[in-house]
């Protein structure tokens, strides 16, 4: 899921809440999928991946719901919902990519589980390496789509150089 086509890369769990979080990235990614679409010369060539905090939770058939939603644009712009088995296989991706969790209770009747993180979302190549980091200060999806296309300038000078 990182290499072979420009990747955006968030890290989610389906019940946060936080506004300067995982729905912010979730808009944004709208975004994107939606200027992606419209441009014909990007079809095929990105993905948009969204990986879960919460493998107890965001069970795989939990996130077959959002998938749902993408489908018919799939060979297009394909948007990703991916899963852990436990947070023994997600900690090592977490620690590779800079980014930390910590969980909580929510002290309200509902014990909800919080997983509190920072927000970034990682622009990655075809050949695999992260090229930008987004925070919730720097994710506008215009920006993004243009990293996305000089992506694919330098992928089709086959030298991942632009000229």
């Amino acid at each position: 899921y990182t290499s072979g086509k420009i990747t955006l890369l968030a890290f989610f769990y389906s019940t946060c809440a936080d506004p300067r979080g995982c729905p912010l990235a979730w808009e944004a990614f709208e975004q994107v999928r939606e200027a992606i679409l419209a441009q014909p010369e990007l079809h095929g060539r990105a993905r948009l991946v969204f990986l879960s905090l919460d493998p107890e939770h965001d069970t795989p058939d939990v996130l077959k719901n959002f998938t749902r939603g993408y489908e018919a644009s799939a060979t297009l712009v394909p948007w990703y919902f991916l899963t852990t088995y436990s947070y023994l296989f997600l900690n090592p991706v977490l620690r590779k990519m800079g980014e930390e969790i910590s969980i909580d209770r929510e002290a309200s009747g509902a014990d909800r589980l919080v997983l509190n993180h920072l927000l970034k979302v990682f622009l990655i190549d075809q050949r695999g390496w992260v090229r930008e980091i987004y925070s919730n200060q720097s994710l506008d999806p215009a920006a993004i789509l243009g990293d996305i296309k000089t992506l694919a300038i330098e992928a089709a000078n086959g030298d991942g150089r632009r000229r």
